[in-house]
């Protein structure tokens, strides 16, 4: 059976355009980590960082490469170490797609479990990691056919009517 979804936008910043990728009849990618991580209080200083660096790369920076943390084709935020000022005892991670410095589609993620070295053999984030890599796979090949394109002036996406990501 197959899964669609369609590539919505999040949110503007002078830097960079958030998008977000959203699943028929569901919430989006990025707004279930949102509702899932916001609240919990044993991560509330590593979801606040998150948080904290989407608007800082937004607003100031942009989506240079060396800010992501690279997991096969997919990215994850929070970024390498020696850019954070926390000491990330949880590991939360957001899993996302950096289109360009400007364009960033960002998904979901999940607490990794400690001990556990890489996502792929984490129980609880390996879900996420593997949803995330197919989603760029797709939407590489999305790119690749024309249906979505980064505009002229390279700061956001242009989608053709009724483009879907079919998993």
């Amino acid at each position: 059976m197959n899964i669609f979804a369609k590539i919505e936008h999040v949110e503007s910043y002078k830097k960079v355009n958030y998008y977000t990728v959203c699943f028929e009849g569901k919430k989006s990618e990025f707004a279930d980590f949102i509702d899932k991580h916001e609240c919990e209080e044993r991560i509330s200083d590593e979801y606040d960082d998150i948080i904290s660096w989407l608007e800082k790369l937004g607003d100031e920076i942009g989506a240079d490469r060396r800010y992501f943390r690279h997991e096969w084709k997919a990215d994850a935020l929070p970024p390498p170490k020696k850019f954070i000022e926390i000491d990330y005892t949880e590991n939360l991670r957001l899993y996302c797609m950096r289109v360009s410095d400007s364009i960033v589609i960002l998904f979901n993620g999940a607490i990794k479990t400690h001990g556990i070295i890489s996502a792929q053999d984490c129980p609880k984030v390996s879900p996420f990691f593997n949803m995330a890599n197919k989603l760029v796979k797709k939407i590489d090949e999305l790119m690749l056919d024309g249906e979505v394109v980064i505009s002229e002036d390279g700061y956001s996406l242009e989608i053709q009517e009724n483009t879907e990501i079919i998993l």
